[in-house]
């Protein structure tokens, strides 16, 4: 069995970005950039106003208190603005171009208009509020990088630098297949005792949370045949199979895979619970086996097939990030295998989050996982913890 460690980078290893497309930049949130964006134009294009005021040469008003004659009013979007004579001044407004020949904008509270004639209070200061040309940006400055998931700040930023569209990875294709004959798809009312599948739902949302695209491939019954045919020729990025990878009598996952020339990586993850995790390549696609139990299933997801998506999206392999909290009541010791707690946070009096484990810890027990909020891991062999320790979580939120 492999430590989850070994585990992850065994799947880095296997993993590529998948392919590249063009999108129009009002379907970009989200995606990952494929390459370096450079802006196409300096921003702002002109030097222009940053406040409502008053355009100025400020030899005109340093030493002479004269007033001056207000010949213009420039506002944002004006084109071919007129120079400004010496001893005049323009009324200007936020965002608008400079005159040709200013060189300061007085803010209108620090000024008087009368009769045409616009004087000014002392103390004024050269160059002020005025944005200088290609201060935000300057053409070619890289205005979004590879690798980038990007949000709407960004498409905010690369409409200002003026592309319309952009080249992104593909999202990458998910096909999620759950296997046994104890599974219904959906509840039928006076049909006796039934398990509906919880894994498809759950890994389709996951997928499409990640920045994947879901394609259902059903349930598979446990017989030999009927796998191979539901798991021959899928066409995807990666391929989820759900159930079926233990050691039991009607286990057959991965005798069907191996029939199609699947090559495991590992096959057991020392971890608790999701020990019957399996990932492999089958033909050049990427495949990854989790537990049946639906608990063991997600747990699995959040570490494995998280980082999986992120790097066939182009964002390279990023596990999923663990933050810090506070032990708020004791654990007991785990035996040998890296072990994942559902739990509660909440907020202690000093502000910082605190974490509670669910009295319910098996791995049947899908309500407890809803209502959760995060995991801790104990590693393997860990010994009890104490109140006020701190501790590993990863939330489910993030």
């Amino acid at each position: 069995m492999l430590s989850i460690s070994e585990a992850l980078v065994s799947i880095s290893k296997a993993l590529r970005p998948v392919g590249i497309e063009a999108v129009q930049l009002d379907a970009a949130f989200g995606r990952v950039c494929a390459q370096n964006v450079s802006a196409l134009l300096d921003a702002p294009p002109f030097a222009a106003s940053a406040m409502d005021g008053y355009a100025v040469r400020f030899a005109d008003i340093a030493d002479d208190t004269s007033p001056l004659a207000c010949l213009d009013v420039v506002k944002a979007g004006d084109r071919d603005v007129a120079p400004l004579a010496p001893g005049t001044c323009a009324r200007i407004f936020t965002g608008a171009p400079i005159p040709p020949g200013a060189d300061t904008v007085v803010l209108q509270e620090q000024a008087r208009s009368e009769g045409g004639a616009v004087s000014f209070l002392a103390g004024i200061e050269r160059y002020r509020h005025i944005r200088a040309a290609g201060s935000n940006f300057r053409a070619g400055d890289v205005t979004a990088h590879a690798g980038r998931r990007l949000t709407a700040r960004d498409i905010g930023l690369l409409a200002a630098s003026g592309h319309n569209t952009l080249r992104v990875h593909r999202r990458p294709q998910a096909a999620i297949l759950s296997t046994g004959d104890e599974l219904s798809s959906r509840f039928r009312a006076g049909e006796g005792a039934q398990i509906l599948d919880a894994n498809r739902p759950a890994l389709t949302a996951l997928v499409a949370a990640w920045g994947g695209k879901p394609i259902d491939l059903g349930i598979a019954p446990d017989r030999p045949d009927a796998l191979v045919h539901a798991l021959d020729g899928v066409q995807a990025d990666l391929l989820i199979v759900t159930g079926g990878a233990s050691v039991g009598t009607f286990d057959l996952v991965r005798p069907a895979l191996e029939r199609l020339g699947f090559s495991a990586s590992f096959r057991k993850i020392r971890m608790r619970p999701g020990k019957a995790t399996m990932f492999g390549v089958l033909a050049g696609l990427p495949v990854l086996s989790l537990p049946g139990n639906a608990v063991a299933a997600l747990v699995s997801a959040l570490v494995f097939l998280k980082p999986t998506l992120s790097a066939l999206a182009g964002l390279g392999f990023e596990e999923v990030p663990r933050d810090c909290a506070v032990l708020a009541a004791p654990l007991s010791a785990v035996g040998p295998r890296d072990t994942f707690l559902r739990g509660r946070l909440d907020r202690g009096a000093d502000g910082r989050p605190t974490f509670t484990a669910m009295a319910m810890q098996d791995t049947a027990m899908l309500l407890g996982l809803a209502k959760a909020h995060a995991l801790t891991i104990r590693p393997a062999n860990a010994p009890p913890a104490q109140p006020g320790e701190m501790i590993e979580v990863i939330r489910f939120d993030r």
